[in-house]
């Protein structure tokens, strides 16, 4: 069934792979974004509009009609391990803010694997990823984490942690999912595309399995 969906973040790398997956699939896509100069995209159902994520006043008119929406915000370039990061939280507040005054249930998000401390996580990330690369984010993904699952009864949620993200499309490779930080397999290799995550992402809408959970993916 076509949807009309919002999206945010549409101009990062996983931002763009959920918009061509959304519009291949028939839906009908309302892309908020910073810089609309940045999107190339062309299309009949997609519409670009300029906003201020951080101003829910800006966003109410936008979600007005969606049925759910889809946020790849996230950090890209120029990460700076020293200064603190709120993005995540931040926007998250402003959008289920926007989406309580629009009348929007439903959104689907992405963090990333390990965004709490858990007992056998991979030592990879509390050696050198967590202390030495993006700590910082992996706490204001996890304050984000904690607002949707804490003071967001109203909201239907899904978040998506992957791992190590691939600048490719879809590979259409089987997505392994579990319900937790990280995915435990040793099998599982801690990588998945761009692509396989915007269609999962959108998968999400199309199912209750991940109603008000955060699930680890890879393939």
């Amino acid at each position: 069934m076509a949807m009309k969906l919002a999206v945010f973040g549409a101009t990062g790398p996983t931002g763009q792979q959920l918009v061509k997956e959304a519009l291949a699939r028939g839906h009908q896509v309302v892309a908020l974004v910073r810089t609309p100069e940045k999107i190339t995209e062309k299309h009949d159902k997609l519409t670009v509009e300029r906003v201020d994520i951080f101003k829910p006043e800006d966003l109410v008119p936008h979600l007005k009609g969606c049925d759910a929406v889809l946020s790849a915000l996230g950090y890209h370039k120029g990460i700076n391990v020293f200064k603190t990061v709120t993005l995540y939280e931040d926007s998250m507040k402003s959008i289920t803010e926007a989406m309580k005054e629009a009348g929007v249930k439903r959104v689907v998000c992405v963090t990333s694997w390990c965004t709490e401390k858990t007992p056998g996580s991979p030592k990879i990330v509390e050696w050198f990823v967590r202390p030495v690369m993006i700590g910082k984010t992996l706490q204001s993904m996890a304050a984000m984490e904690r607002f949707l699952a804490n003071d967001c009864p109203d909201v239907n949620y899904t978040v998506v942690r992957p791992p190590e993200l691939l600048d490719k499309p879809a590979t259409g490779a089987e997505i392994k999912t579990e319900d937790g930080q990280f995915i435990s397999c040793p099998e599982t290799i801690p990588k998945i595309a761009r692509g396989d995550l915007a269609r999962f992402m959108l998968d999400c809408l199309t199912t209750d399995q991940w109603d008000r959970k955060a699930v680890a993916v890879a393939t």
